[in-house]
């Protein structure tokens, strides 16, 4: 036998095609995730992306037999005839991504009278992401700057809000934002804790949640989920996972046709009772603030985690 799917089968793996590789539910492990473990199709190596561990086929076999060793997983699979492929693998070279140098932080003026006279009361998250104002002259000249760092803590990127209201950009980003998965520096304890995942579309919603107590979001910086933060989801497999863009019911409805299709797109990898849509009552969370915070509180925070939090 040299089918990595029939080796595959006979373990009790109900196989999903993904193309270049296998998906399926980790039968060593209690999961409802049905795309969480990935095996190769060339090769038989496997990844559980939720563990963070992997290897080759042997070890998977040892996993799911509950085996001693990897060499016992050797040894079933040579009993049951699978032929060791031998394959030469390329690996793909990463450029990694691209940092910036701390020096860039010197510019930022850690003026946070915008974000006061937005609606947002406490300025500790402001200070503890490290943003500011840049005065000097320069891409992110006269905006409301957020450094973006990775998990190496390294500067990857900056998002900049236009604070002049003479620009047609609102937000300016330096950097891969597809590479961004923001503010997991302040808030990935949250994320772990609550089992809870909210996708914004920018920082001001971001800040605008926290500012009534909601810690569990990730920036999307835009209508559509990146590769980074789907990897991310996928990683800590949360139970809940809240697609919060803006309600443009009112005007060109495009946050609320974004959410249906980020929907669609993560039900390939979770049980849609994982996902749900949960807009904001009206505009985008920041306007809702300023506006209206109770009505933001009553209408769209108490129905998702009650009146007590």
């Amino acid at each position: 036998m040299d089918n990595i799917a029939e080796i595959l089968t006979q373990l009790g793996y109900n196989l999903k095609d993904y193309g270049q590789e296998y998906r399926a539910r980790p039968l060593y492990r209690s999961s409802n995730n049905e795309t969480v473990l990935r095996i190769r199709k060339d090769s038989g190596y496997w990844v559980d992306f939720k563990e963070g561990k992997g290897g080759p086929l042997r070890s998977l076999v040892k996993l799911t037999l509950g085996l001693g060793s990897d060499e016992e997983g050797s040894k079933w699979l040579k009993e049951k005839g699978f032929n060791k492929i031998q394959r030469t693998r390329t690996k793909p070279v990463s450029k990694g991504p691209k940092t910036f140098s701390l020096n860039e932080l010197s510019k930022i003026d850690p003026d946070y009278s915008y974000w006061r006279n937005r609606g947002i009361t406490s300025t500790t998250v402001l200070r503890d992401l490290g943003s500011g104002v840049v005065h000097s002259n320069g891409k992110m000249s006269n905006r409301y700057v957020f450094p973006v760092q990775n998990a190496k803590k390294q500067i990857v990127g900056f998002s900049g809000r236009d604070i002049s209201g003479k620009s047609k950009i609102k937000w300016k980003h330096l950097g891969n934002k597809q590479d961004w998965r923001y503010p997991a520096q302040i808030n990935f304890k949250n994320i772990i804790k609550s089992k809870t995942v909210i996708l914004v579309e920018s920082i001001g919603d971001m800040l605008s949640l926290w500012d009534i107590g909601v810690k569990e979001t990730v920036v999307t910086f835009g209508l559509d989920i990146s590769l980074s933060v789907l990897n991310f989801l996928i990683r800590i497999d949360p139970d809940r996972i809240l697609i919060s863009f803006n309600n443009d019911s009112k005007d060109n409805s495009a946050g609320n046709v974004a959410a249906q299709k980020a929907e669609k797109k993560l039900s390939k990898w979770f049980d849609r009772r994982q996902i749900e849509i949960q807009l904001p009552p009206e505009g985008d969370f920041n306007d809702m603030l300023i506006n209206d915070r109770e009505r933001l509180i009553k209408e769209w925070k108490e129905p998702i985690y009650g009146k007590k939090n």
